[in-house]
């Protein structure tokens, strides 16, 4: 049975952690994803079940071959996505990173390797062949310039018509920001890409309506019903959360 794009994560992180620790426990798992430990107990068990990890109540996690193997697969998706965003299409660190997080999940092992080639044959090639991420951003930058660019032409459509599509929006309130008893619209999810994307799996969706069932003594974790479920949400992933009230 196929892995879920969370379960993977999680390979990913328990591999990461192993090598660069050399043990993984679940609080370090909690904190690298940004979820709560009860999350990660859950997770665990389910990874157990499916012979990925060797999982046993606060002892060290480690992966079983199997999970070491698809583990290692993850990691070198992830890397070739990343170098080839940087290299080949001159993408920020910080963005390429964030994005591969998300791709690598949803693409053939066969393109990963087709882009990790062509990659390599870029940084190999001939001195013209090697200009060509050079080129392709002034070429991009010309387009822009001239407003001939029709990606660019759409992205600004998109954002005229939707104004929660520009990244850098400042967030006025945020599920943080609610007490309970109150009801709000979702608008946009912000943050970490991973904690995004494991919000995102919860069913805090754009568009979804949630209510805010209890907020614990600290304000951590904040208890919210959606799509007809009790979640509970960590303070940090809450302040990503950003959300307009309604009756």
């Amino acid at each position: 049975m196929q892995l879920s794009a969370s379960q993977e994560d999680y390979l990913e992180v328990i591999l990461g952690l192993v090598a660069e620790t050399g043990n993984a426990r679940v609080r370090d798992i909690a904190e690298r994803l940004g979820v709560a430990r009860s999350s990660v107990t859950v997770a665990l068990r389910s990874l157990a079940k499916r012979q990925m990890v060797k999982y046993e109540p606060y002892q060290l996690i480690s992966l079983t071959n199997e999970g070491l193997r698809v583990g290692e697969r993850i990691r070198r998706r992830h890397s070739s996505l990343s170098r080839f965003l940087q290299d080949v299409l001159d993408v920020d660190e910080a963005i390429a990173e964030a994005n591969a997080c998300r791709i690598e999940h949803a693409v053939t092992d066969g393109l990963v390797r087709r882009l990790s080639c062509f990659g390599a044959f870029m940084s190999a090639s001939s001195v013209p062949a090697r200009r060509l991420p050079r080129a392709f951003r002034e070429y991009c930058e010309e387009q822009r310039r001239t407003g001939s660019c029709e990606g660019c032409k759409l992205a600004a459509e998109r954002a005229s018509e939707d104004p929660m599509q520009g990244e850098d929006k400042k967030m006025d309130t945020t599920l943080a920001d609610l007490k309970p008893g109150e009801k709000a619209k979702i608008m946009r999810v912000g943050g970490a890409a991973t904690a995004n994307k494991r919000l995102t799996e919860m069913g805090l969706t754009r568009g979804a309506v949630l209510t805010v069932v209890r907020v614990a003594p600290l304000g951590d974790p904040v208890e919210v019903q959606v799509r007809g479920y009790n979640l509970s949400v960590r303070k940090n992933e809450a302040k990503a959360v950003e959300v307009e009230r309604v009756k």
